[in-house]
């Protein structure tokens, strides 16, 4: 495969992408209106803890255990925005 080829596979992941942390930022969006209901927080250290834990124990492939904790980091930290 070329260059071209497989520049247009990584567009194409990358709507895919798009398209999947939109529909998380959307649930994000509910779980705050609950928080609001309930009067929790929104930021909830040991939850994103875990999540971190969890997400860096998953990955088999050339990014490293640090590296995907570092974007759900950056993740976690937009899709509060949307929950406030």
């Amino acid at each position: 495969m070329s260059i071209e080829d497989w520049r247009i596979r990584i567009d194409e992941l990358n709507e895919e992408l798009i398209a999947l942390l939109n529909k998380r930022a959307g649930y994000a969006t509910e779980i705050g209106k609950l928080k609001k209901e309930q009067g929790l927080p929104v930021f909830d250290a040991s939850r994103e803890q875990f999540i971190l834990e969890k997400v860096g124990s998953m990955t088999n492939g050339p990014l490293s255990s640090d590296s995907i904790k570092r974007i759900f980091q950056v993740i976690m930290e937009e899709t509060r925005k949307v929950e406030e």
